[in-house]
């Protein structure tokens, strides 16, 4: 098998779930098989530049602005494979963001022909994806992501006892997405001496979000998350209220830790849980209230062992998907 070349093109190098997926090219099962290299790209010029090598991954979502560069990109590289990993646009940011579908999945389609290659992160988003442009089944793959276990499964599992709160935990970039303006609300609902969360993470909404919490006990803002591990050893469940989420790597995360999640009903969140905890309608304060009321009847302790038992085999199927789709992007032999 010949040892592929790639290059990853990415926009966005701050810190999340793209950055954090990047990682994954430098497992040793992928790395004896790719020689791989991660650039900056600014989609918006519209010469795209010439590349020694065999796969080309674009890592920026699409736009109308974005084509140009695209077509270029293809163009400049013919015979290299390009591929492009979808990290953003899901349905439900679709819903909420786009306010003309029809010219936003007209762009989409047109992107999508100029790739050899569509990988969604998730089966909520490959349906959407579908959907939204035609895409045949054979050009467009599902590949979870996978960031590594960071120790996440040498967490000891939580003691739940009745006679202390529930320590709720949530973390992530403080932005519009990720929904923690109504995790505070709902926690306005929820009793101080039966629940308490950790909210840690930080972002352009930091400021708003410590004025909404104002004068609630049991709402404890610990800042940056920097060991994973140790802010989740911290809690007993984890949830993820977005708005809108590709994939979710937190939830990935929270399994691998052993704790029980409550995951917002939209895009991929929801084939992730499966026993290992529960999903919601997060979309008001009401709602997720209601749901994060209910957690203390429900088998947490099981749930975080159902969770961490699912992460078992994720490292190794991961891996295998992705060497498939080297494998099947191995160049062809001049007769």
């Amino acid at each position: 098998m010949t040892r592929l070349r790639c290059v990853h093109l990415c926009d966005d190098f701050a810190l999340g779930g793209v950055a954090k997926g990047l990682s994954v090219y430098a497992h040793p099962d992928l790395a004896a098989q790719i020689d791989s290299q991660v650039l900056p790209a600014d989609p918006r010029q519209r010469l795209a530049p010439r590349l020694a090598t065999d796969i080309i991954f674009t890592h920026f979502p699409p736009s109308w602005q974005a084509l140009p560069f695209l077509a270029s990109l293809r163009l400049r590289n013919p015979a290299a494979r390009l591929i492009h990993i979808e990290h953003s646009y899901t349905g439900a940011w679709e819903a909420a963001k786009v306010a003309n579908p029809r010219r936003f999945r007209t762009m989409l389609r047109l992107a999508c022909r100029l790739f050899d290659e569509v990988v969604a992160v998730s089966h909520g988003q490959a349906r959407w994806l579908r959907a939204a442009t035609g895409l045949k089944a054979d050009k467009l793959q599902v590949l979870h992501p996978w960031s590594g276990s960071q120790q996440l499964d040498r967490v000891a599992l939580p003691t739940i006892a009745p006679e202390r709160p529930l320590v709720l935990g949530a973390f992530g970039r403080f932005s519009e997405q990720k929904g923690f303006d109504t995790l505070i609300d709902a926690m306005a609902q929820l009793d101080p001496a039966r629940f308490s969360l950790l909210l840690g993470g930080f972002g352009a909404d930091d400021a708003a979000l410590r004025a909404q919490a104002a004068g609630l006990p049991h709402v404890h803002f610990v800042g940056k998350v920097g060991d994973v591990p140790e802010f989740l050893s911290r809690c007993d469940v984890i949830v993820v209220p977005s708005r809108w989420e590709a994939f979710g790597q937190v939830v990935a995360e929270a399994k691998l830790a052993g704790r029980a999640v409550l995951v917002a009903d939209v895009d991929g969140m929801p084939e992730q849980v499966g026993d290992a905890g529960v999903i919601a309608d997060c979309s008001t304060a009401e709602t997720l209230a209601a749901a994060m009321a209910a957690l203390p009847a429900q088998p947490l302790a099981a749930m975080g062992i159902a969770g961490r038992q699912i992460m078992l085999t994720a490292e190794r199927e991961r891996i295998a998907a992705w060497q498939a789709l080297f494998a099947r992007h191995q160049p062809v032999a001049a007769a």
